[in-house]
């Protein structure tokens, strides 16, 4: 370039750029790193937003008291080249996780359904047929997730019923657990279900079955889901009642 301006006689202009991104161990980042395009970055789920706020806090410092979650006009607003560090920024997944999860909690539960729909239908799901539902369900798994990715495995238990998983087999061996389900089971109105009355049943399973809550929540929790992990308990039953999927897995743990 400065070769270029003496060919044609033009003043140098003064030249800078940010530091040069490294990886973890302080190298430059390569394809052994495992990312080579910004394609990759979206294929893996993360967000524009997300990346470009994260490449900006790359070898630069926002100003005091704006945080480190910021849009590109917000950060062109106060940009300088006195904020730029002169030591190459090393490569942060976990920082790149952190903010893409925000931008995906900003989203509404309407907005986050537009983005996960397709995936969801790409997945074989059957999404689509029940709007109000799926925004339920965004409401519910919203703040748990990370990537994009994220919403698609986590919405799985809630389109087909899983198979349990060892810890879930196991819970379901525990003293009166079986029980409690099939009291539970018997219970359950044809209807719809609010919240209120779905804690009033399990304490009356409980009750029938001679064992403490505690052991019904984590039953209906490995029947329901086929894991001891997941969402809000409460409301994944209420959710799964809608569509009136609790009977049967409670029945397969007889």
């Amino acid at each position: 370039q400065l070769l270029l301006y003496e060919a044609l006689g033009l003043p140098q202009p003064q030249f800078a750029h940010t530091p040069l991104i490294l990886n973890r161990e302080g190298r430059k980042l390569s394809k052994r790193d495992g990312v080579t395009s910004i394609s990759d970055f979206r294929d893996m789920g993360y967000s524009a937003s997300a990346l470009a706020n994260y490449m900006t806090l790359l070898g630069w410092s926002p100003p005091e008291g704006m945080g480190e979650r910021f849009s590109l006009d917000q950060a062109a607003s106060v940009f300088g080249f006195e904020r730029v560090n002169r030591a190459g920024a090393r490569f942060d997944w976990d920082k790149l996780n952190w903010l893409n999860g925000q931008v995906l909690h900003e989203l509404g539960p309407e907005a986050l359904r537009d983005q996960l729909l397709p995936l969801w239908q790409a997945a074989g799901y059957g999404a689509g047929e029940d709007p109000a539902w799926e925004r339920d369900l965004c409401e519910l798994l919203g703040a748990s997730l990370t990537l994009l990715a994220d919403g698609v495995s986590q919405a799985k238990p809630f389109y087909s019923c899983p198979d349990l998983d060892p810890a879930a087999q196991e819970q379901l061996t525990a003293p009166g657990a079986r029980e409690a389900l099939k009291a539970l089971e018997q219970l359950l109105p044809e209807g719809e279900l609010t919240a209120a009355e779905a804690q009033e049943l399990l304490s009356a399973a409980a009750k029938a079955a001679g064992v403490k809550k505690g052991v019904i929540m984590k039953s209906l929790r490995a029947a329901l889901l086929g894991s001891l992990q997941g969402p809000d308990l409460l409301s994944t039953w209420l959710l799964l009642h809608r569509r009136r999927q609790d009977l049967p897995r409670l029945q397969r743990c007889h």
